[in-house]
C-alpha cells in the first residue's frame, strides 16, 4: 500500500491561519504529510470566492501558514485549489517551516525567514544601498547605514536586489532608527506593491 501512494498522509483536523494577498485567512486542515497539507479555507474580504483564489494563485502561489495543533509555521506553495460542495479546498506544499512555533506566530503577524541579501532602493533618482535581514511573501526587512531624509513611512520606492533576482515597487511601512548616537543606521520594513 505504501508503494502505491506518492507519500503517506494522516488525517489531521486542526485550525490554522494562511496569510496570502495581504490577508490572514482561517482554515481547517483535513490531512497532512511530511511534504504538505490539505486545507479547507474560510473565505475572507479580498479573497472571497473560488474564482478569486484561482486567479490569485495563477499569479502568485506563495503563502505563509500556521497550523495550531502541529505548532508549525512557515512558507508554503499552493499546488492546487478546488471547489467541492461549496467549500474551497487547497493542497499546500511545505517549503520552509519551523516547529514548536506558536509563540513566533503570535509575536509576529506572520512568518519571516532570516536571510542575508543586498540590494538598493531608488527614491527621487537617489540610490540607497541596503543589507537585507529577513524576507516574507509580503515584504522585506532591510538595514540602511545612512538613511536618506526622504525615507519615510508610506513612501513608495523602487526595489532592486540581484542576489534575490528581484525588482519591483515597495512601500515603506515602518522605520526604526538605531538608538546609539554614534550610529546613523535604521531598520526599514517594506511591503511589496509589485515584484518580478
Amino acid at each position: 500500500m505504501f508503494r502505491e501512494r506518492k507519500e503517506y498522509r494522516k488525517n489531521l483536523t486542526s485550525s490554522g491561519k494562511l496569510h496570502l494577498a495581504g490577508e490572514t485567512l482561517d482554515f481547517i486542515s483535513h490531512d497532512v504529510s511530511v511534504n504538505g497539507i490539505l486545507i479547507e479555507i474560510v473565505p475572507g474580504r479580498l479573497l472571497s470566492t473560488f474564482s478569486d483564489f484561482e486567479s490569485f494563485i495563477n499569479e502568485n502561489s506563495a503563502a505563509e501558514i500556521f497550523v495550531k495543533d502541529l505548532m508549525l509555521t512557515g512558507e508554503v506553495e499552493i499546488i492546487w485549489v478546488k471547489e467541492k460542495d461549496n467549500n474551497i479546498l487547497m493542497g499546500l506544499e511545505f517549503k520552509h517551516v519551523i516547529y514548536n512555533a506558536d509563540r513566533l506566530w503570535l509575536k509576529r503577524q506572520y512568518y519571516r525567514k532570516k536571510q542575508s541579501f543586498v540590494g538598493f532602493l531608488m527614491l527621487k533618482n537617489k540610490r540607497v544601498e541596503f543589507e537585507g535581514k529577513n524576507i516574507s511573501v509580503d515584504g522585506l526587512m532591510i538595514y540602511v547605514k545612512d538613511p536618506d531624509k526622504d525615507l519615510l513611512p508610506n513612501v513608495v520606492v523602487s526595489l532592486y536586489s540581484e542576489s534575490l533576482q528581484m525588482k519591483g515597487m515597495a512601500k515603506i511601512c515602518w522605520i526604526q532608527h538605531e538608538q546609539e548616537p554614534e550610529k546613523n543606521g535604521a531598520l526599514i520594513g517594506l511591503r511589496y506593491l509589485s515584484s518580478e
